[in-house]
């Protein structure tokens, strides 16, 4: 029920689609209950065909409901004779059943935008809340687990949850109109069927509740696979290359086969409410027919008052199915929104403070001051005690074994992660006090692995921008070296590159994602081993370039080869967390210390 009143309060804002599709569907409803009395006069005349005239009923002083309708139904035929009555009454029932279904034709159509917009509403707001995680979110979930809520639990929720929630509406309200028709026809015979009811309704109950928790688990499955398959598409030539083929396809095939044993189980427990429902029904109705009968025989009820309250019976058991099958699908798209709502209701712990500093620029220098960095899941510091001091327009470099905490650091500055204890200074600013995107605004990364996106080659360089500066894009161009293999400005916007620049080679690739960080024109540039993955040729160029875009910048660059690093006014070697060394590449050089060992190895 929480999440019936979940999706009402997201569906506010389409209160007035969803107001006339309410209305719509209790006029479906009124019409529909409508039907039920006036088969009184068809089985009274069908019963009593002896009749040459139908009498004028006559209303007593004080009627009753069920006295009054019968006057009301016997005015639609008296004075007639049973043929011209018959005509009336079919006429009637026509016109009942036409109007029900121009109005369930109605409660469909008001309800679509509103539906649509509650699973278009809800995306957006999963998407946009994704995107303002911080990085280290991602760094524990798998990918394809994301894409599995974002695109399989939607479409779950859309088919379960707003397909039902019409059922969920509307069959209630005919079932309450059609009861209250059976009770004006027979109180007696009604409370008998009402007894009978709560079986059918705990059977379905236990059955719907084990659905939604196999309805999670096949859902968990799902995101599995999908993040298989992710990993095996984006790794396509590493798998081939040391022939992995056969454990990938294992581990495919393994989850697989698990979904499939879930989903299996899932089904037939859906499949089963349908009919176990209708079963049900029968028998319910097979003991409502033996007592109606006796009590036909005993003189209590006219045999068409019979037929009508059978009829009004029968009529429940459509939307009464319709009901059953909606909860079963309802609480199969509830375990997707848990899903949903499972991500959505993670905090970002990342964020800006009170009235935030909109700092454009900074004047003197960078400050990390006594930082201390360890993941949450983790015991183990990954920096310990980090002291270090950059002036404006200073270049350093930062060099270590792998798993130094080299990219960590700078990734403390851009506020990716944030610090377990310590400060980060710009000026005398504290990052945290800073307005993120201003922050973000200051700083531009090229990185190892160049991230591309399936689009033109100028909107990946103008990322982020709403407005193409075409002079400082022609700019970016030239000093990346793009022009090189991009003829013109006009080939530069027509040229879509593929799925993370397939169609370029690394170098290429690298020199576009160089291309964006001098047309984003920061203050600060962080190169993280931007050349480490690239052959001679294409690193004699990038590093080219990188020279161009580092005049005039702050520049921290992270570097295995050395090499690439001689032109820097300090180097800083991390090893374990900590800073080991510090100073100019000659002051390095002569202290003969840990730089000075990897310079060594990496001459031989």
């Amino acid at each position: 029920m929480n999440r019936f009143w979940y999706i009402i309060k997201r569906l506010v804002n389409y209160k007035y689609w969803l107001l006339a599709s309410v209305v719509s569907n209790i006029f479906m409803s009124v019409f529909t209950i409508a039907s039920i009395p006036i088969f009184i006069p068809f089985f009274d005349l069908l019963f009593n065909p002896e009749r040459n005239n139908i009498e004028k009923s006559i209303l007593g002083p004080n009627p009753g409901l069920k006295e009054y309708l019968n006057y009301q139904l016997s005015r639609l035929i008296e004075g007639r004779t049973p043929e011209e009555a018959l005509i009336y009454v079919i006429l009637a029932f026509f016109l009942t059943f036409l109007l029900k279904n121009v109005f369930r034709y109605l409660g469909a159509f008001f309800i679509t935008p509103a539906r649509n917009g509650f699973v278009r509403d809800l995306r957006r707001d999963l998407y946009h809340h994704i995107i303002s995680l911080p990085v280290l979110f991602f760094k524990d979930r798998k990918k394809g687990d994301l894409l599995s809520r974002m695109s399989m639990d939607m479409q779950e929720i859309e088919n379960s949850i707003m397909n039902g929630f019409d059922a969920l509406i509307k069959s209630p309200l005919i079932i309450i109109g059609a009861i209250f028709i059976m009770m004006v026809i027979s109180f007696k015979l009604t409370i008998f069927a009402l007894v009978l009811l709560p079986v059918t309704i705990f059977v379905i109950g236990g059955i719907s509740r084990k659905m939604k928790e196999q309805s999670s688990e096949a859902q968990g499955y799902l995101g599995k696979l999908l993040s298989v398959l992710d990993e095996t598409i984006g790794s396509i030539k590493i798998i081939k290359s040391f022939n992995a083929d056969k454990l990938f396809i294992s581990r495919f095939d393994r989850i697989n086969d698990d979904y499939k044993k879930v989903l299996t189980k899932l089904l037939w427990r859906k499949y089963l409410g349908s009919p176990l429902a209708e079963v049900l029904g029968v028998v319910v109705i097979s003991v409502l027919m033996y007592y109606s009968a006796i009590l036909v025989f005993q003189g209590e009820i006219k045999a068409a008052t019979f037929f009508a309250f059978i009829y009004a019976f029968f009529s429940i058991i459509e939307p009464a199915k319709a009901f059953s099958t909606a909860y079963y699908s309802f609480q199969k798209g509830a375990a997707a929104l848990d899903r949903v709502e499972e991500i959505m209701d993670i905090k970002n712990d990342i964020f800006n403070s009170n009235n935030p500093i909109g700092l454009k620029s900074f004047n003197s220098f960078i400050e990390f001051r006594n930082i201390d960095f360890k993941y949450p899941d983790s015991d183990e510091f990954v920096l310990k005690n980090i002291n270090l001091k950059i002036k404006k327009g200073e270049k350093i470099a930062i060099v270590g074994l792998s798993g130094a905490g080299k990219s960590t650091l700078v990734d403390l500055l851009s506020r990716f992660y944030e610090a377990t204890n310590g400060e980060i200074k710009i000026d005398d600013y504290n990052i945290k006090d800073i307005d993120l995107k201003h922050l973000r605004s200051l700083i531009a990364i090229v990185s190892q692995e160049p991230l591309l996106f399936n689009d033109s080659v100028v909107n990946n360089i103008v990322l982020g921008n709403p407005v193409t500066d075409e002079d400082r894009l022609q700019f970016a161009l030239e000093t990346s070296l793009v022009n090189e293999f991009v003829e013109s400005l006009d080939a530069a916007k027509n040229i879509i590159i593929g799925d993370q620049g397939t169609k370029l080679s690394g170098g290429q690739k690298q020199r576009i994602a160089i291309a964006r960080a001098i047309y984003k024109n920061a203050e600060i540039l962080v190169l993280d081993e931007a050349t480490s993955s690239l052959d001679s040729e294409s690193e004699e160029k990038v590093q080219k370039a990188l020279n161009n875009i580092m005049k005039d910048k702050t520049s921290i660059i992270i570097a295995h080869r050395l090499s690439t690093i001689k032109s820097v006014d300090r180097i800083v070697v991390l090893e374990n967390g900590k800073i080991i060394e510090e100073g100019s590449p000659q002051e390095l050089i002569k202290s003969e210390g840990q730089y000075h060992r990897f310079l060594q190895l990496q001459q031989l």
